[in-house]
């Protein structure tokens, strides 16, 4: 019983110990200047990537109007009309 009770002693400060140094990275490298100037330019080239990506894709031209409504309600009637499955068992 004493050996598992010190094992757990030793993993508990381990673990705190181990918790603190992540705490304290952590804390020190995402606030620092050159992490966030990093961060910067790595969004900036990423911008610049998905603009130059963009304007390489090739134009799909089709000749339709996506903008013009269909008016589908003839459709919808029909199948509201068509009589239900339990009025066909009867």
């Amino acid at each position: 019983s004493r050996f598992y009770v010190m094992h757990l002693r030793i993993a508990k400060i381990f673990s705190l110990v181990l918790f603190a140094l992540f705490f304290f990275f952590n804390f020190y490298f995402y606030q620092s200047d050159i992490f966030k100037s990093n961060l910067n330019t790595t969004r900036q080239k990423q911008d610049a990537f998905i603009k130059n990506y963009g304007m390489k894709l090739e134009k799909i031209e089709t000749n339709k109007n996506f903008k013009i409504f269909i008016d589908n309600s003839e459709y919808f009637k029909k199948i509201q009309k068509q009589p239900k499955f339990w009025e066909l068992i009867k």
